[in-house]
């Protein structure tokens, strides 16, 4: 198979297509009438070279390399070329487009986003293209890049893993926030989403209007393409996008990696381990899988890997439990992702030898096995939030984690030996003496997956599970250690709403014991004298039960209508 058709199919399908299209008639034009010399010339100048041809990846190389020759004005093809040999040119771009027609018989549109994908990661063996991005990188760079064996360091490709990553984010890639406006500088708020594309590689347009003379300022979502060499700026597809390239620009086996739930990052295969490295240059986090799952709250359901050799579904390296991310996977059968995954990695490994698929293949089962079977850390420590993006946008996406807060008695409270907190779920703010804390999470020690609800409908309002979680849990923490105080008793309020067989339990943990709570399900005060002497407490619960596909709604905490002015979390403690 010629070179140049590898290269055509780097091209997005639909200019595929079109340049396929081009080809063909050109190829046909000759067949059909061999005698006429007019068919065998194009002219330099012409549309057909200037903008079918010249513009897209492979076109102009599959002519040369079919046997066309340059001669200053225009291109000629020597009669000694075969009409046989024309044919079978001709038969092999016919080959390109039944291929993709086939893999894109599937109308559900998430199959055929993994087709689109699989095609447009085919532009990371650009040569001019890594040959762009290694200009950003010194001679000595390179070597050092490059060099897996230096000093005999077994983890010396790690290193440089992570050597790369901190280089791409502190010299070399930056993140985006929100554009200042191109004509007065002032700053813009997001207007929406243009998806008229101008340019193959521009994805869509954000927009963002002015405040102060209302202009639109466009902000363009590159794809893989030169463009990010230059803008050196983007979110975590245009990071990923270019870390990819740089990683496969020094010769590194890497793959982009894309999860469904909206992230994107870089897997690079680990020459002395002999596995797939977790790599997120946004972050510059190495070998951390369970960053997402665990730091960042994410409830993923498809992950997937791409490469210009295999499309590889690789979800169970990023999760813990297998079978509550199955219960997330609805967007097609296991049986059709499996049959794509395998048929578009079957077709980029057409052209490979057979000792090099059979590497593959090997290579592909044994990873299968370590995801599936292979203990995973867990520990909840070794994992943070999410730290790539304006803060305020990191909460509204639930990927980051608010440092621990701890309640402390303001000098009024120590002088008065009284402590008090409440808190609204329908104005969803803390109320503590003359200060005010918005949210639910800006008053929490800790919580996992969990989230505030509201119900249009029934027009109220309650914090509970996150869907097809089945526990999730939240704590408060109140410390009295540096003032020399210590608790007399508690008065609480915490009502509490179960549906069906949906269950909260609550416990009071001090210095040295535990008070099991009972659940309240309406508003009633609670008199707790067991935590004498303590200098600390802790409050937390735990939601879990409930039945069906709405069990993640059938235990709820702090339930009110959305226009109650009363506080269904309310605690007091008097000290001493």
């Amino acid at each position: 198979m010629l070179q140049s058709l590898n290269d055509i199919k780097t091209n997005n399908i639909d200019i595929c297509f079109r340049v396929v299209n081009v080809l063909l008639k050109l190829l046909n034009d000759i067949i059909n009438h061999p005698y006429q010399p007019k068919f065998r010339r194009l002219y330099l100048n012409g549309d057909v070279i200037q903008n079918d041809l010249i513009p897209f990846s492979g076109a102009m190389e599959f002519l040369f390399e079919i046997g066309f020759i340059d001669d200053g004005i225009s291109l000629v093809l020597p009669d000694c070329i075969s009409l046989s040999t024309l044919n079978n040119y001709k038969q092999q771009l016919i080959n390109i487009i039944s291929e993709y027609q086939k893999l894109n018989l599937n109308e559900n549109s998430f199959l055929k986003e993994i087709s689109s994908t699989s095609l447009n990661v085919l532009k990371f063996e650009d040569k001019i293209l890594q040959s762009k991005a290694l200009e950003n990188l010194s001679p000595e760079d390179i070597e050092l890049f490059s060099n897996f064996n230096k000093n005999n360091d077994s983890l010396y490709h790690e290193k440089m893993m992570l050597k790369l990553m901190i280089w791409f984010k502190k010299s070399f890639f930056k993140w985006f926030e929100t554009p200042v406006c191109q004509f007065c500088c002032s700053s813009t708020k997001f207007k929406g989403i243009n998806h008229d594309k101008v340019d193959e590689n521009v994805k869509y347009s954000e927009l963002y209007e002015c405040d102060n003379c209302c202009s639109i300022t466009n902000f363009k979502r590159y794809g893989i393409c030169e463009q990010l060499l230059i803008t050196r700026q983007g979110r975590c597809g245009e990071w990923a996008n270019c870390f990819t390239l740089f990683c496969r620009a020094l010769g590194w086996e890497a793959r982009l990696v894309i999860d469904k739930t909206d992230h994107v990052w870089t897997e690079v295969w680990s020459v002395n381990q002999k596995r797939w490295i977790h790599c997120d240059p946004c972050e510059t986090a190495l070998d951390k899988p369970l960053l997402y799952e665990k730091g960042w709250g994410k409830k993923l359901s498809y992950v997937l890997a791409y490469s210009n050799e295999e499309v590889q579904d690789v979800t169970w390296r990023y999760v813990e439990n297998n079978e509550s991310v199955l219960k997330r996977r609805t967007l097609c059968s296991e049986t059709e992702l499996l049959n794509i995954i395998l048929n578009l990695s079957q077709h980029k490994q057409n052209n490979l030898s057979l000792s090099r698929r059979k590497y593959i293949a090997e290579r592909r089962l044994k990873e299968c096995i370590e995801m599936l079977f292979q203990t995973k850390c867990t520990d909840v420590e070794n994992y943070g939030g999410r730290t790539s993006g304006a803060l305020t946008w990191r909460l509204a996406r639930g990927e980051t984690q608010i440092e621990k807060f701890v309640w402390t008695p303001s000098e009024t409270e120590i002088a008065n030996k009284r402590f008090e907190l409440k808190y609204s779920t329908a104005f969803d703010k803390y109320i503590h003496g003359n200060s005010v804390h918005e949210g639910w999470k800006s008053g929490v020690y800790s919580y996992s997956s969990i989230f505030r609800k509201e119900e249009l409908d029934w027009k109220t309002v309650y914090l509970c599970r996150e869907e097809n979680c089945e526990k999730s849990t939240i704590e408060w923490r109140f410390d009295f250690s540096s003032t020399g105080l210590v608790v007399q008793d508690i008065k609480l309020i915490y009502t509490t709403a179960l549906f069906n067989t949906g269950q909260v339990e609550w416990r009071l943990i001090g210095n040295n014991i535990t008070v099991n709570l009972p659940t309240i399900e309406n508003i009633n005060e609670v008199f707790i004298d067991q935590m004498k002497d303590s200098n600390y407490v802790t409050l937390n619960a735990s939601l879990t039960g409930g039945s069906g596909d709405s069990a993640w709604q059938h235990s709820q905490i702090f339930r009110q209508l959305i226009k109650d002015e009363d506080y269904p979390f309310h605690i007091v403690f008097i000290l001493k």
